[in-house]
């Protein structure tokens, strides 16, 4: 039997909860919480190793919550990538439409969105009571 130093334990539980540390940190758009805790889970686990005191299941787990990491911030930098580029391609549509229904589109845009006097309904004041 492996024996436990105080690193190792508790790690499968900080590896598990480092993937909704990460995802905390990119909701709110700050990954120092986040950083700070792998950087010592990261440290912890090459400690343990290295003395030998990392079981399998744990080894295991560490490479299956990299994996995730790994496929998580792939996926959030794919759509970083694909949403810039829509960006792009929507601002391209933008100027190469004409002057004059530009202007109308922003025309429409811009009016107010109370109905027009002709259909609201007469206020009290205007009542002849």
């Amino acid at each position: 039997m492996v024996a436990i130093s105080p690193a190792t334990a508790g790690l499968d539980d900080r590896l598990v909860s480092s993937i909704e540390q990460f995802l905390s940190g990119m909701h709110i758009s700050d990954m120092n919480e986040f950083l700070v805790s792998w950087d010592s889970i990261d440290k912890d686990i090459v400690d343990s190793h290295d003395a030998g005191l990392l079981d399998s299941t744990t080894s295991s787990l560490a490479v299956g919550v990299n994996d995730c990491m790994s496929l998580l911030c792939d996926t959030f930098i794919n759509l970083k990538m694909k949403t810039d580029g829509l960006v792009v391609d929507l601002g391209h549509d933008l100027d190469s439409l004409p002057r004059k229904v530009k202007h109308t589109h922003l025309s429409a845009l811009s009016r107010s969105p109370s109905p027009s006097r002709a259909i609201r309904s007469p206020s009290p004041s205007s009542s002849k009571f």
